[in-house]
């Protein structure tokens, strides 16, 4: 048997265990309970195939597929699919993943674009322009924002604060260590926005970080790629797909999903973006902070 067959077995185990306490813990119709447990029989098959195949495995029908993942909390298989896939990549270590996405194709390397094409037409199907809108709200009303990033996510963590910062909000990335993280949420107070991301891995400072800003009415953001203990802390969380062609997560949803947010912020107040971007292009322009070819 080799290491990635054990760690698939050691992934199903995760799964069935997580869809059989979804179970427990509602009553459900025979057909929707068929359905969760054919998905926790072979969640990394299930996440990939379409409901009418979920259904046909289970011995239902389609809209009993949609049924059960909408009694669980889900909007829809679409997103049911993503939040297993997602959690059975989660549950690989680093080099498991790696050797399940070998590839033989001729051109490994551009292999990860097209996953990212695929990832960001899944994210289309599944975000609401609600969703994003709520986010922006939630941090235009904040007198200041906090954006917690470790590892990758450093990266949508540095675009939402940099350009929010040019629009004008009041927008932090704290990406440094655990002290400064704490310093950071100290500062926050009722109304204030919390964001930061819990996709494959969560940083183990992040929940308790959490937690205690939610204790002192900080608004808790959350993008994230399944529902873990930190999503069930949020106050809006929007999912997203990560499942990487390489050794790691992708980070091109959470990136897109804050690009939207930026926009959405813009359009808050046109009048006002316009206005502080102005300012913006004058300090560039008396600095020579940037230049043009």
């Amino acid at each position: 048997m080799t290491a990635v067959s054990v760690a698939r077995g050691d992934s199903v185990n995760i799964i069935a265990t997580w869809l059989e306490g979804l179970i427990s813990r509602r009553k459900l119709s025979p057909g929707s309970v068929a359905v969760l447990r054919a998905i926790g029989a072979d969640p990394e098959r299930a996440s990939y195939c379409s409901g009418a195949a979920l259904a046909e495995a289970a011995g239902v029908n389609i809209a009993t597929v949609v049924r059960a993942a909408q009694a669980i909390g889900f909007s829809g298989w679409p997103e049911l699919s993503t939040e297993v896939r997602n959690r059975f990549l989660s549950s690989l270590d680093p080099d498991k993943h790696f050797a399940r996405n070998a590839t033989t194709t001729k051109k490994p390397s551009l292999e990860p674009l097209a996953r990212d094409v695929e990832l960001i037409h899944l994210l289309a199907e599944t975000l609401t322009e609600e969703a994003i809108d709520d986010v922006a709200t939630v941090i235009s009303d904040a007198q200041s924002t906090v954006v917690l990033a470790t590892g990758a996510y450093v990266a949508p963590g540095a675009v939402l604060a940099h350009n929010g910062l040019a629009l004008g909000y009041r927008i932090v990335l704290s990406d440094g260590s655990a002290t400064s993280m704490i310093n950071d949420v100290r500062r926050l107070g009722p109304g204030d926005c919390l964001l930061t991301f819990s996709i494959w891995r969560t940083d183990a400072n992040l929940v308790p970080l959490c937690e205690y800003a939610k204790a002192r009415g900080v608004r808790i953001v959350v993008i994230a790629d399944q529902r873990s203990k930190l999503a069930e802390l949020a106050d809006r969380l929007i999912l997203v797909p990560s499942e990487g062609a390489g050794p790691m997560a992708s980070v091109t949803c959470a990136v897109s999903v804050v690009q939207c947010v930026v926009s959405a912020l813009a359009n808050l107040d046109p009048e006002r973006s316009e206005a502080k971007l102005e300012e913006l292009q004058r300090l560039w322009t008396l600095t020579g902070a940037v230049v043009s070819d």
